[in-house]
């Protein structure tokens, strides 16, 4: 821990703090035992308990990337003049979140520096915690959590949507006191993350302040990645592959979907290509994207051609049958925000088209293929 009381009940800062001013004991916020001043070659300064402790809020196995990003946030939090406290013990919430923030008077901003494993349960019960009580909430990850190809469940549980910035995510990186923005994460059928954007912020840079990065992403629109269309076309390529694999071993994602195409007399290869072209708010659906956007298409066949429905309608349905990755940090209300998103893409795909706020008209049916050469000749067709 950065921060204990003294004898007089006052807040003492680790690093600042000089033995010599110790006058009597030093206290954990937390559990109130009494706690010492430790001061290595390999750590920075800290508080430590004096034995073995239960205490709920502190833990001794806190490590130098943990107690290293503390610090550096809370530095660069001050020297923008931001109100900022280490440690601050929130007694009505049982919760002690690594910094407290103030942006404006009224909303106080937790901070949570999350370097080791915490559970599912956990991550979202102490966020529904704070967001009950009126705070807002950051996580920022460290270096376990660092984006490889893909992204896991654990991940997207950290994941935040802004109009600007679409899905994002936020890491430290104490060995270089960078902090990275991660933004406009977009995915390809198998699962693996195809592109993200990476804002970085130094934080000894005294130019770069939280104002300057606001004020950035607020101007920032949103840019398409383009592909060449052989490259797309290769990925799509890539993609049947990955189906024929999937097939091929009875993977236990695709089982209950293959049940659901032969009821419909359709075969996981031979559906329309439009389902596997890549959208950004399949990040946070916990379904093969070939598998949901069939969900979306089949609900709109049987609609049929020239027929007309609503956006409520529509996603009042797909909620119910579509299944989303736990994401505590991102409402129902972006979730469904997305599902009509869809509908944007499939209006660029002519099978649908918006005739009023709210109120679209089915154009076509999909066409599925007849075989899986059909479909091999019509993917090749731009890679000569």
């Amino acid at each position: 821990m950065l921060i204990a009381l003294d004898s007089q009940n006052h807040y003492v800062q680790a690093d600042l703090i000089k033995e010599k001013n110790i006058k009597g004991s030093l206290f954990c916020p937390g559990c109130r035992q009494p706690v010492y001043l430790k001061r290595g070659k390999i750590k920075i300064p800290h508080f430590s308990h004096y034995q073995a402790s239960d205490c709920f809020l502190f833990s001794e196995g806190e490590t130098l990337e943990h107690l290293a990003g503390k610090q550096m946030l809370s530095q660069w939090f001050t020297q923008q003049e931001i109100p900022c406290m280490l440690e601050a013990y929130l007694p009505k919430l049982k919760q002690r979140p690594d910094l407290l923030i103030w942006l404006d008077q009224k909303i106080p901003v937790a901070i949570e520096f999350q370097c080791s494993f915490i559970s599912e349960a956990n991550m979202i019960k102490r966020t529904q915690s704070y967001q009950k009580a009126g705070y807002k909430v950051i996580w920022i990850l460290g270096k376990r959590f660092k984006l490889k190809r893909k992204l896991t469940a654990q991940q997207r549980l950290f994941l935040y949507y802004h109009k600007n910035l679409n899905y994002h995510i936020f890491f430290l990186d104490t060995n270089h006191q960078k902090l990275h923005i991660f933004y406009h994460l977009i995915q390809f059928e198998r699962n693996e993350l195809l592109k993200s954007r990476n804002y970085q912020v130094s934080l000894t840079n005294k130019k770069i302040t939280l104002k300057t990065i606001i004020n950035h992403f607020e101007t920032l629109t949103y840019q398409p990645y383009v592909e060449s269309e052989i490259a797309q076309t290769k990925e799509l390529l890539k993609n049947h592959q990955f189906l024929m694999r999937a097939l091929r071993n009875s993977q236990s994602k695709l089982i209950d979907f293959q049940r659901v195409l032969y009821q419909a007399h359709h075969h996981l290869l031979f559906l329309p290509i439009e389902l596997h072209l890549p959208i950004e708010q399949s990040v946070i659906i916990q379904m093969q994207n070939c598998q949901w956007k069939y969900q979306v298409v089949r609900w709109l066949s049987k609609k049929g051609e020239n027929q007309v429905f609503t956006s409520r309608e529509y996603v009042q349905n797909m909620m119910t049958q579509l299944l989303f990755y736990p994401t505590p940090l991102i409402t129902k209300k972006i979730q469904q925000k997305e599902l009509i998103r869809y509908l944007y893409f499939l209006e660029t795909q002519q099978i649908i088209h918006q005739i009023a706020h709210h109120q679209w008209v089915v154009l076509k049916k999909l066409v599925f293929f007849n075989s899986e050469e059909e479909k091999l000749m019509e993917l090749t067709k731009n890679t000569d």
